[in-house]
């Protein structure tokens, strides 16, 4: 995978142009087929697989009433006393509600207030319900209007709407995705002091989103797509196409410290992070798509357009960003050290979370088990109208007629009985009386009305009102009450009963979907752990990572019910009436904030592993990774949380609630989980962290997101080509130069000389380490060659830097002496072609005894020297 990016990087690199007019002609061919045909999303969510839908479309069938078919409820009120049966507002209510009809041919039939006696007690309130017949998706705006236009000009009459028309038509404004990139934007100026280089990832996310979202569009010929899932995909496309980007433009910043070649430094950049961008990708959509275990169609819609989203930004990053890098490559400029001691490790942050590991793995603990004890007693529910913003027409159109006729108008329950093996009429208006009366005795209930028959005479109509809204918690007691009524109906009256209406469907969507997050938080889980023990090869790493995760969510669903649930704060994001969590959104949170953690998982423990793998030095490892990849993640968490937040400020409250969760959901696992507890108790377990058993090793495939086979490879070529330079003028060009290449190549040959050699330089000030223990080798075994080197370097011992340079000088000298044995050393070798060690000649052996037992005596000097 590694070589295969590098080599698609380098060749976009070098045909920039034909990537960039590849992605023109991909976006025009999406957009040019919505410009000709708008696309039409429905803003219902519909499920399926509930018992009330049945029940549903037996009332549709039975009583002639299409719930698919657009309403829009005019309620009026007067302030005046009995005013709304005052002659003249009666007459100017009927005449509103003839021009209505008359100046719309898709109206259908409109309820008269006054016949229908749809007026409260005391007569003030009352409302009409006008029927279209057209879907509540097709109706337009105009008929909208028309309603608006007539009933608005009543004198001393207030006129508010609901009804599933205006549900239908609800904008979503693009002002949430314009602060998210303008936040991001801010955030990346930060990061890289450039306005391109800046600019580059936001450019390269929003031609991707606009691709993907345009996708998504095509697909509504086809497919009905919910507005929700349009909007959950733009959250997600979003603010992954500029993290995605993001990562690989830093690693391309970082390579270029040391790469001139800006079309290799590319292909490098995308070899390296472009492998771990596709795996993080890839979890992801798996996460996404995993949503459709739950069973329910428009959450599998959802999970696939959130798909399709993810798919694009990785795309965009991959083939759009080194494009873009590759015309701009001359504004963009390595990060320059600003200090001497850039190269020290050791960080605020690193000190805190690596040296007292313990307090910061607690502190982490107790901050999110603290935040999590709201969600031992989350509610899930689907917002009513009542949760609307209070300047909505439909809020204080929910208002009114709670206050009117009581809360329990506004989420009616229907119940239908079964009556066609009763004959005698008599006989079964007697038990639908007696039914009557058992409801009306129920608790929680306000009125029943009175049965009403269907056509074919099978089936019986019963409304019951309870005395609270749709969200109350004695609404829900209520419901599981007429649902076990059945079995006393059928019992006393030989009548099977079964209930429906918006109210019902709502609390069985709610309940299914509360009975499938734990399967599906199950799945996910196993499936991070699977994922991460492949790639990291540790049973421990996995395991912290999945812990954390489960501690993040608890988190963020506890801080959401604190909000939307207890109100908790709740002004501060334009919440004005609280209730139960969107049912859904535990599953959504679930599915992308797992992505989204597996994303900072793996930046952040590649690096500390690839650099482990490297030094096998634990402590410096986790440092090592907490400097270069802590930024990156700070950094994009910051882009997520701007650009999910920026969807609070939504008037739909839904969009609202997911706004809120991922935003800080982001926050909780980015900044406690990912950067605070992770490394700490990478840091506690030690060792430990990355024991893998051999057997395991085995059997489990080898994924390398790290680039290591493109970085050997590197290394190989760079090997080879210095091969026939002297170091001095190769890989020792200074001092600091010199002694990393030895802590190289001893690690490779030694573990503990390595491990000994990353201690002393962590450990201690002394910059001339190598120097120091190659001149006391030279004084017990080469006099001639001490004595050389030895006054140089009294004289430049906390001199000046022109002495130092000398000593450096000195020490090149001395390396160049080794190199050049090296030398003679493989030419030997080449000329003999060995093949085994039968075929070397006795100079050849000589030399290698000699070159064996010099590294042996080096490694006894520096162990003394300590």
């Amino acid at each position: 995978m590694a070589k295969f990016l590098y080599k698609l990087g380098s060749s976009i690199a070098k045909h920039k142009w034909s990537a960039l007019a590849a992605w023109v002609v991909i976006l025009a061919a999406i957009v040019i087929p919505l410009i000709i045909n708008n696309p039409e999303f429905d803003n219902n969510i519909k499920m399926n697989g509930l018992k009330s839908l049945g029940t549903n479309d037996k009332i549709a069938e039975e009583f002639n009433h299409d719930s698919e078919k657009a309403t829009i409820r005019v309620v009026f009120k007067s302030d005046e006393e009995k005013g709304i049966t005052d002659k003249d507002t009666m007459k100017t209510i009927q005449d509103a509600l003839t021009e209505v009809k008359e100046n719309d041919k898709h109206v259908d039939r409109i309820t008269d207030p006054y016949k229908n006696r749809q007026i409260n007690k005391d007569q003030t309130v009352a409302f009409a319900d006008i029927n279209y017949d057209v879907s509540k998706t097709s109706i337009t705006d105009d008929s909208i209007e028309n309603v608006k236009d007539s009933v608005n000009s009543l004198d001393d009459i207030r006129t508010e709407l609901t009804g599933n028309a205006l549900s239908a038509n609800v904008e979503i404004s693009p002002a949430p995705e314009i602060i998210g990139i303008v936040v991001a934007f801010v955030i990346l100026l930060v990061a890289f002091g450039s306005l391109i280089a800046a600019g580059m990832p936001i450019i390269s996310a929003v031609i991707g989103l606009g691709s993907s979202i345009g996708s998504v569009a095509l697909l509504t010929y086809a497919f009905d797509i919910p507005n929700i899932a349009l909007t959950l995909a733009v959250m997600i496309g979003l603010a992954l196409g500029i993290d995605y980007a993001l990562f690989i433009l830093f690693r391309y910043r970082e390579i270029i410290k040391t790469e001139s070649d800006h079309v290799k430094a590319i292909g490098m950049a995308l070899g390296t992070a472009g492998s771990a961008v596709i795996f993080a990708g890839v979890t992801v959509i798996i996460a996404v798509c995993g949503l459709a275990l739950v069973g329910i169609d428009f959450l599998t819609v959802m999970g696939f357009a959130s798909a399709i989203s993810v798919l694009f930004a990785v795309l965009s990053a991959l083939t759009l960003l080194p494009a873009l890098i590759s015309i701009f490559h001359k504004k963009i400029k390595p990060k320059r050290n600003k200090s001497a001691n850039s190269g020290d490790l050791n960080t605020p942050w690193s000190k805190f979370v690596v040296g007292k590991p313990v307090i910061a793995f607690l502190a982490g603990l107790i901050l999110l088990a603290a935040l999590a004890i709201p969600f031992t007693h989350m509610r899930l529910g689907i917002p009513d109208n009542g949760m609307q913003p209070e300047d909505s027409t439909v809020k204080q159109a929910y208002g009114i007629m709670a206050d009117g006729f009581g809360e329990g108008i506004n989420g009616p329950i229907a119940m239908l009985a079964d009556v066609s093996d009763k004959g005698n009429p008599e006989a079964l208006q007697k038990d639908l009386s007696n039914m009557v009366e058992d409801l009306n005795s129920m608790d929680h209930v306000a009125t029943v009305t009175k049965p009403q028959m269907s056509e074919s005479k099978d089936y019986a109509l019963i409304s019951i009102i309870p005395e609270k809204g749709p969200n109350d918690e004695s609404t829900y007691d209520l419901v599981h009450e007429l649902r076990d009524y059945n079995q006393q109906a059928e019992d006393k009256y030989d009548l099977h009963t079964e209930i429906s209406g918006l109210t019902v469907i709502n609390i069985e969507m709610s309940e299914k979907l509360n009975d499938a997050i734990p399967l599906f938080a199950g799945v996910i889980i196993l499936l991070a752990f699977v994922l991460l023990m492949v790639v990291f090869r540790s049973l421990i790493i996995p395991l912290k990572a999945v812990l954390g995760f489960v501690l993040s969510l608890a988190a963020t669903l506890g801080f959401t019910t604190l909000i939307m649930q207890d109100g908790f704060i709740s002004d501060l994001f334009g919440v004005s009436t609280t209730g139960p969590v969107l049912a859904f959104l535990p599953i959504i949170t679930i599915g992308l904030l797992f992505g989204l953690a597996m994303d900072y998982e793996v930046f952040l423990m590649s690096r500390i592993h690839e650099e482990y793998q490297q030094t096998r030095d634990n402590i410096h490892s986790i440092k090592t990774g907490l400097k270069e990849s802590g930024p990156v993640i700070v950094a994009a968490a910051l882009i997520m949380f701007s650009v999910f937040i920026g969807f609070v400020f939504q008037d739909d409250i839904m969009i609202k609630s997911m706004g809120i969760a991922l935003a800080f959901g982001v926050l909780f696992d980015a900044f406690i989980v990912r950067m605070m507890m992770v490394p700490a108790l990478t840091a506690l377990f030690g060792r430990a962290s990355w024991y893998f058993p051999k057997w395991l090793d085995r059997i489990l495939p080898k994924v390398d997101i790290e680039g290591h086979a493109l970085k050997n490879e590197d290394v190989q070529k760079t090997t080879a080509a210095t091969d026939d330079k002297s170091f001095s003028e190769g890989v020792y060009d200074n001092r600091q130069q010199t002694e990393m290449s030895y802590h190289h190549a001893r690690m490779k040959n030694d573990e503990h000389t390595a491990q000994l050699y990353n201690d002393l330089v962590q450990n201690i000030s002394k910059k001339d380490l190598l120097y120091t223990a190659l001149l006391n080798y030279a004084k017990d075994h080469h006099e001639a060659v001490y004595h050389k080197f030895a006054q140089d370097y009294k004289n430049t011992t906390g001199t000046s830097s022109e002495q130092q340079d000398a000593s450096s000088e000195a020490l090149l000298k001395l390396l160049s002496q080794q190199g050049e044995n090296i030398h003679e050393l493989n030419e030997l070798i080449k000329q003999n072609k060995i093949s085994d060690q039968q075929n070397l000649n006795e100079e050849t052996l000589k030399l290698l005894n000699q070159q064996g037992e010099n590294i042996h005596e080096l490694n006894e000097l520096v162990k003394r020297i300590v």
